[in-house]
């Protein structure tokens, strides 16, 4: 297997140049058969849903959507005396992501036991008025990169979650 490195600048003029890729009615062509993309939403193994569901709401202003409590096949659509939740849905916005124990994870997929929590990625996540974001979260989270401007023309910062997981907040500068 070949090591590639791929840049920015490499992903940005990809997204744009590569024939054959997506079109904008986020169509794909797989082996002859028509494929239509609908959305892509976060599913993160985590110790403990609602102590994350605490942090998406009451630091990140997300809404909970709806949760599994622990050792049940019951859908709540609101949380209830603090109830273990095994997983959740929280959203703000167009942005949606589910949490889901290590333990629960673990059982539908065996090959996550041994999976580490925190990944080795970042959830780019694109806001309106990321200054002002950043002003209302900065003495509230970890901060692992402060605002910058980048190369392409964004204004970003990095930050990591309850569970050690990085998000990036990005914006017009």
């Amino acid at each position: 297997m070949r090591n590639v490195i791929i840049t920015m600048g490499a992903i940005l003029a990809i997204s744009f140049v590569v024939p054959g890729g997506c079109v904008d009615k986020k169509q794909a062509d797989i082996k002859g058969a028509n494929i239509m993309y609908k959305k892509l939403t976060t599913n993160m193994m985590v110790e403990n849903v609602n102590s994350t569901v605490d942090f998406y709401g009451d630091v990140l202003g997300f809404e909970f959507v709806m949760g599994v409590p622990e050792n049940s096949q019951e859908i709540v659509a609101a949380r209830h005396n603090n109830q273990p939740l095994s997983f959740a849905i929280m959203k703000c916005g167009n942005v949606e992501m589910m949490f889901q124990t290590k333990k629960s994870m673990a059982e539908e997929i065996p090959k996550f036991s041994g999976i580490q929590i925190g990944g080795s990625m970042t959830f780019y996540i694109d806001v309106e008025d990321v200054k002002g974001l950043y002003a209302k979260l900065k003495d509230k989270v970890t901060i692992i990169k402060d605002m910058h401007a980048t190369f392409y023309g964004k204004q970003e910062f990095y930050i990591r979650d309850c569970n050690g997981y990085i998000l990036t907040f990005s914006g017009a500068i």
